[in-house]
């Protein structure tokens, strides 16, 4: 199936006025498909088989530097998976709206636990919502459920409330500063264990990462042992100014 070229045919039957965007050559993708167009937009792709799909539905700002997710999910229905799409791109359907109609959507929602700090918990939300913004969000269930629950614990954290947080590669650091020019080096950092043949699951369920060469790290059972065994390790090293 050309992912693509069946979701506009459906769209065109809707009489909708999204046109989906092309690739660099000018051609549909098969594979995959997205709207290029700035304001609310969406991304989408097969999942398990090429009878499912996963989307994300977001919106593009001029404000932000990241994109701004509303809602996921999985359908195993094209017809239906057309119809969010015209919806929330075309119709501007509000989110809660289309999320009655279509159970297949989960909604995005942001911490529950608030920075005293506006500029820190807007880092926080980025954070969330770029972990949010994942079409494969569906092969790693379990592992997604950890990266919640340290996003979670890590920002109630006494010892991480006065810090920015950002991630690259899923790595959970910290900036002394909003704009990240003051911070731990890359290979500090917290994220849940991703397993594989060369690290079991007994080794334990999140890893802490203090050393580019060396020792490299640890691994902990429980998340509040890793964040305090990262707090710890924070306090022992210095940050580095990276722009002066």
């Amino acid at each position: 199936m050309h992912l693509s070229n069946e979701i506009q045919r459906r769209l065109d039957k809707l009489n909708s006025n999204v046109k989906l965007a092309s690739t660099i050559d000018g051609t549909f993708p098969g594979r995959y498909s997205f709207y290029g167009k700035p304001g609310r937009s969406f991304r989408t792709e097969f999942a398990f088989t090429e009878n499912d799909f996963s989307i994300v539905l977001f919106e593009r700002t001029e404000k932000q530097n990241y994109e701004n997710c509303f809602a996921r999910g999985l359908f195993t229905d094209l017809e239906r998976l057309a119809v969010v799409i015209d919806l929330w791109v075309d119709k501007q359907k509000n989110i809660s709206a289309i999320k009655s109609e279509f159970d297949e959507l989960e909604l995005y929602s942001d911490f529950e636990h608030k920075n005293p700090n506006a500029d820190i918990d807007k880092a926080w939300t980025k954070v969330k919502n770029m972990f949010f913004n994942n079409t494969r969000f569906w092969k790693w269930a379990e592992w997604n459920e950890r990266y919640l629950e340290m996003l979670n614990k890590a920002k109630r954290h006494k010892a991480f409330e006065c810090y920015f947080p950002f991630t690259s590669h899923y790595w959970l650091r910290f900036s002394i500063d909003k704009d990240i020019k003051e911070t731990w080096k890359l290979g500090t950092y917290i994220v849940p264990v991703m397993y594989s043949d060369e690290v079991p699951a007994s080794l334990g369920k999140f890893y802490v990462s203090y050393n580019d060469t060396g020792e490299g790290g640890r691994f902990f059972e429980t998340v509040i042992e890793a964040l305090d065994f990262y707090a710890d390790k924070l306090k022992e090293i210095k940050p580095v100014r990276w722009v002066f």
